[in-house]
């Protein structure tokens, strides 16, 4: 099963090397590799077209920086050009194990028809230390649509879409609402997903997906940003009076 590795990267040379290191290693033979540059000032992009001399796997994009808090022209971009297969994202300043993408893809692989959507645990680190590990779990769709109305119970970095469901992947509540696809804009993706009877099977373990936290990183600049504060009541009431929960 073919799968696209998708690196979105912004001013990310701090970590990119580390980052595209061990995508690269990565033991899972049927794989592509797409690095997109959002417009980076840092030499990102001129790193990538250099490593992409010596790596035929390696496609480099660059892309027009309109989200500053998350990668939606990277992900509109492949959902829309990427082989059939599977697709999964690293962010810039995380790192894998080697046979990261092997182990998830041997899960896939007991029951393709059924899987089109998965996703792992994360391991955390900060300033060198491990934080801990992070796992969700939801027995059926009925207790992932319970566990949405608190928080987004997705490791978003680890998963895996098969581009059957790539039409079922939109921001239904940020739509309606008429506000961007910034942000907290996945949690939407994945209501949309599960409004739709796709099941993102999370599997109970940490399968190599090394989490950095940092200041610099979209998720704590999310955090801060007072016009992303209400993004996620709203995403919650929409879905909840969509399912009347």
């Amino acid at each position: 099963m073919k799968i696209t590795i998708v690196v979105p990267c912004y001013n990310s040379m701090q970590y990119l090397e580390q980052c595209m290191t061990s995508v690269l290693a990565q033991d899972y033979e049927d794989c592509v590799i797409w690095a997109y540059d959002n417009e980076s000032t840092d030499g990102t992009y001129e790193y990538l077209l250099e490593l992409e001399k010596e790596h035929p796997k390696l496609k480099t994009f660059r892309l027009p920086n309109i989200y500053k808090n998350g990668y939606p022209e990277a992900m509109a971009h492949v959902f829309e050009n990427a082989a059939e297969g599977y697709i999964t994202f690293v962010a810039s300043d995380d790192y894998l194990a080697p046979d990261y993408i092997s182990k998830c893809m041997k899960i896939i692989a007991y029951n393709p028809d059924k899987i089109k959507c998965l996703q792992s645990g994360i391991t955390g680190f900060q300033n060198g230390v491990r934080t801990g590990d992070q796992i969700h779990f939801y027995k059926s769709l009925d207790d992932f649509k319970l566990q949405c109305m608190t928080r987004s119970p997705v490791n978003t970095p680890t998963v895996f879409y098969h581009t059957s469901i790539v039409p079922y992947m939109v921001r239904e509540a940020l739509e309606s609402a008429g506000l961007p696809f910034n942000g907290p804009g996945d949690f939407d993706m994945y209501c949309s997903l599960a409004d739709n009877n796709i099941f993102i099977y999370p599997v109970n373990a940490c399968l190599g997906y090394f989490y950095r936290w940092h200041e610099g990183q979209s998720t704590w600049k999310v955090l801060k940003d007072p016009e992303l504060k209400g993004y996620h009541k709203i995403i919650e009431d929409y879905w909840r009076k969509k399912w009347t929960l």
